[in-house]
Parts: structure tokens; C-alpha cells; sequence
């Protein structure tokens, strides 16, 4: 899986790049109903019938369902479930023992090969784990026969992980360098020469010859080995091509294997990615997918103070028209393991959902966790801790399914000029009919008692243009109390809402009259 941190090498430009019409080549077009509802209840890998019954599960989005048995059992349980394969290596033990695999893997500009950096632990005799190269036609092949034995019993969906290959170990660890990847990069300066911008960055570039062009010689009077690479890697002439090029490749791999999914099912299939949101160099494989299983950062060190980047991501994921399920990092599960924070923990599930996505299930035997010290682990999260706070979704999903933000610059400020304390985050969900979903969240986390410190009297704010017209009347609803009514108050074009308490997490349903 991806561990890395977040970069935002190339800004804002793939976002751009892949707007608009561009996403009729992705499938999902138009208003039609999303692949997953807002209420959805995801977990991230199977699990026994009982944990399903107690969150309510509905989907689980990264395999655990390759048979027509594990398939069948699902489906009784009403869930639909996905097979899961992946992009990054062919393992270790594959590695040492196949020739033709060990010879299609990431290398650097000296040719050496590339080993993932958070499998350090995943070795065999001597053989470490080394990024597969997507470019190769032998770990292509690879990557297909995984395809076929994960759908072969007929799964909903295909989950590909680590779905950028080779293109990350080229982004971020300095490969994606070898004669596959030169060859490829060739015929796809061919297809964008035409290009007005492309063929100047070509020309300044004193590439004369396409069909001559080795990347590797303009590479080479920059950086010789792969450390000086990494320090110069974004003066380059032509790399924004090159990664633009990785990232492209990747995306249209994972498209085939959904495409090849569909064909192993004998039915249309779903098809999602472990696309590291907000991190742009992932967002080139989003017109692809009908949704995204994904990790996203949830900086567990910093209590409530770094969510800021996960909204981020749930915000771009809403952008790009794209319904997401995430988990938090690897190292945020660690820091759950070995610190307990529970209310933190349901906090992360409050912050996804108020947000218009969802927050997978923390599983409960087997989540993910990832250190440098530790490397893999694992954490069974108590059932009794957080189903409560899924049976909420799933028993008020009325009041989650349809309503959309307002994610514009203007509706984004609208709620941002929300006067409310401090301590409180909020976000605005609305229906077509003009109902309105306020999702009002605690910030004030006590990293000492991992509690979150209740507020009396909250008082917000807000423009009465933003509610119902008319509407006199709101529920809260939360998940650890009972729905309770109170009263809107309107003056001089403003609303006031009045919250008795705030624990974590109230949303303010406030009808259509």
C-alpha cells in the first residue's frame, strides 16, 4: 500500500487536465446515482458475519471476495464485495525464484532496481521487494492473472492497489527509467508532438528525433546516480512531460484491468483505486474509476489540528465527481494502536461523512498499521467503540443521501463566515428540495485524556439565505443522545442556531417546510 506523504508536486495542473469533458472518457458521466450512497457503510476487507451485522455493512471496497463462495456469502448478507490486486511488486519470493519477473522491475538512471521503501520487512532470502514496472509486457502480465483469479467468482467490483506502479517509484524514488519506460515515453511524445506547448518543451529540449530520443542522455547531464537525482530531479528539462506521461500509463493500465475484470465477472464491474488523495500526481487515474478506496492522512499526532488535508481530499474527491470510502494512513492506525484515542478515532469517521464521503469501518481484527520501526502490523479495533457511531449513519441515512455542499469558492466562504466558536467545524449539506444538512463538529481535543471536552451553548450564525425558507424548526441529531427539536431564530437576514451541548459531532436537519 501507499505510505507515503502527500506531495503536490504537480499543483493544481491535473486537476485541470482531467475536468470537464475529459470525464466522459472515465464512464460515471451525468446526474445518475452515485456508485456509492452517502450512507454507505464500507469495510476496507472482509470480515466475519457478525462485525458486518454490527456496523451495518453494505460494501466491502478492497477485496476479500476472489471465490464464488465468499462472493455468494455477501450477496446474503446484502453486500456487494470486490476482489483486490496490485500494482507495486511482484513480492519477494516471486522475485527471487522468477527470472523473467526479477527483469521487469523500477530501476534508477543507473539501472539498479528500486525497492519499496515501506516493505523493508518484506524480504526473501535476501530478495527485497522491488517496484514492478507497469510498462513491462512481463509484469503487465503479472498484473492481469492477478485480475483473473481475484474476479473469478464473480465479485461486483475490482480494487486496484498501488494503482500508480511504476509511476511512483518515477515520482517519488527516483526510477521509472528502464528501457520499457524509455520506449513507452517515445510513443507518447509521438501521440502529443502535434501539441503546440509540447512540441516548443521538445524543441528547447534539442530533441531533433523522437523516434531516437533516450530521456536517460538528458538525465545524464544532470545526475549520474539516483541520489543526485532526487536532488535535481524537478530541473530536468522535460520531466513535467515524463511524469505526466507516467501518470497517464498508470491510469490507462488501471483501465484495462477494469476492463479485463468485467470480462473474468461475465458483468459490469465496479472499478476503484487506492488513489492518495489530495495528492495530485494520483487524481490522472479518477476519470477511470467509478469510485475511490483510498488512504487519507488524518495526522493523528495532532489530535483535531491536522484535518485540515483530509478535507482536502474529500473536497477534491467531490470535485472530480468521484464517491470515495477512505481509511486513515498506515502510521495514523499505528498511532490508534498504540495510543487507544477512540473519540479521535470517531472523530475522523464524523469529519468523512460531514464531508459528503465516508470513512471505512476500523476493521476488527485486522487494520493496517505501518512504522519505520515496526514496519506492518496490526489493529483489532473494538466493536463496541465505534459500531454506534455507523448505526447512526446507516439509521438516519435520510439525512446523508442526496444532500450535496456547495462546494464552489462563494459556497465554500458562505460557510467558512459561519460566526461559531473557535472549537467547532462546520459543514453545510443541502437537498434539491432546500432541506439543509449542518454538520457542527467539536475541535477541542484533549490529547492528555483522548477525550474530547464537551461545550454547553453553542451559538452559530449564519446567512438565513442558507437554510429552507421558512423553515421555524431543526432536529439534532448525534449519535450518543437522543434527537431532541429546537428553534430557529431569524433576524435582519441572519439565522441563529442554538445548540444546547456538543459532545463530537450534531447534525442540524433542518426540513423543508
Amino acid at each position: 500500500m501507499d505510505k507515503r506523504s502527500c506531495s503536490y508536486m504537480l499543483a493544481g495542473a491535473v486537476v485541470g487536465m482531467i475536468s470537464g469533458a475529459a470525464w466522459a472518457q472515465g464512464g460515471a458521466a451525468g446526474k445518475k446515482a452515485p456508485t456509492l450512497k452517502h450512507s454507505e457503510i464500507v469495510f476496507m476487507s472482509a470480515a466475519d458475519d457478525e462485525s458486518y451485522k454490527a456496523y451495518r455493512a453494505t460494501f466491502v471496497g478492497w477485496g476479500g471476495a476472489n471465490t464464488k463462495e465468499q462472493v455468494e456469502r455477501h450477496h446474503k448478507l446484502g453486500i456487494r464485495c470486490t476482489g483486490s490486486m496490485w500494482c507495486l511488486t511482484a513480492g519477494a519470493k516471486l522475485l527471487h525464484e522468477k527470472a523473467d519477473l526479477l527483469g521487469a522491475v523500477a530501476v534508477d538512471i543507473e539501472g539498479k532496481p528500486i525497492a519499496v521503501p515501506w516493505l523493508f520487512d518484506h524480504t526473501y532470502k535476501s530478495t527485497p521487494s522491488y517496484f514492478g514496472c507497469t510498462n513491462s509486457p512481463a509484469f503487465r502480465a503479472h498484473n492481469r492473472d492477478m485480475v483473473r483469479q481475484q474476479m473469478a467468482g464473480g465479485a461486483d467490483g475490482l480494487h486496484v492497489d498501488d494503482h500508480m506502479g511504476v509511476s511512483h517509484a518515477a515520482h517519488w524514488q527516483g526510477g521509472g527509467l528502464c528501457d520499457h519506460c524509455m520506449a513507452a515515453f517515445r510513443g507518447w511524445l509521438k501521440a502529443h508532438a502535434g501539441e503546440a506547448a509540447i512540441a516548443k518543451q521538445l524543441k528547447d529540449a534539442g530533441v531533433a528525433d523522437i523516434e531516437k530520443f533516450d530521456y536517460r542522455d538528458i538525465i545524464r547531464k544532470h545526475a549520474k546516480t539516483r541520489a543526485e537525482y532526487k536532488k535535481v530531479q524537478r530541473k530536468i528539462p522535460l520531466m513535467d512531460l515524463f511524469l505526466r506521461f507516467h501518470g497517464e500509463t498508470a491510469a490507462e493500465n488501471v483501465r484495462q484491468l477494469g476492463e479485463l475484470a468485467t470480462q473474468v465477472a461475465g458483468h459490469p464491474t465496479l472499478l476503484s483505486a487506492n488513489a492518495g488523495l489530495p495528492s495530485n500526481a494520483h487524481a490522472y487515474v479518477l476519470p477511470k474509476l467509478t469510485h475511490v478506496i483510498c488512504e487519507v492522512g488524518q495526522n493523528a499526532a495532532s489530535g483535531t489540528g491536522g484535518i485540515g488535508q483530509a478535507i482536502e481530499g474529500y473536497r477534491m474527491a467531490a470535485r472530480l465527481d468521484r464517491p470515495l470510502a477512505a481509511t486513515a494512513s498506515g502510521h495514523d492506525w499505528a498511532f490508534a494502536n498504540e495510543n487507544n484515542p477512540h473519540d479521535l478515532v470517531r472523530f475522523w469517521v464524523a469529519v468523512a461523512y460531514a464531508h459528503g464521503q465516508r470513512f471505512m469501518v476500523p476493521h476488527p481484527k485486522r487494520q493496517w498499521c505501518f512504522t519505520s520501526q515496526k514496519g506492518t502490523h496490526w489493529y483489532a479495533a473494538p466493536v463496541n467503540e465505534f459500531a454506534p457511531v455507523y448505526q447512526f449513519i446507516s439509521g438516519n441515512a435520510a439525512w446523508f443521501d442526496g444532500f450535496e455542499e456547495d462546494a464552489s469558492d462563494a459556497g465554500l466562504k458562505a460557510v467558512a463566515a459561519i460566526q461559531r466558536p473557535k472549537t467547532v467545524l462546520c459543514a453545510l449539506r443541502r437537498r434539491a428540495d432546500g432541506a439543509a444538512a449542518l454538520h457542527v463538529l467539536n475541535l477541542d481535543y484533549d490529547k492528555d485524556t483522548k477525550k474530547f471536552r464537551p461545550a454547553d451553548k453553542i451559538s452559530l450564525r449564519l446567512p438565513a439565505s442558507l437554510l429552507p425558507g421558512g423553515a421555524s424548526k431543526a432536529r439534532l441529531l448525534s449519535y450518543d443522545a437522543k434527537e431532541t427539536e429546537i428553534t430557529l431564530t431569524r433576524e435582519a437576514g441572519q439565522a441563529r442556531i442554538d445548540l444546547p451541548a456538543l459532545r463530537l459531532w450534531t447534525v442540524v436537519a433542518i426540513p423543508k417546510p
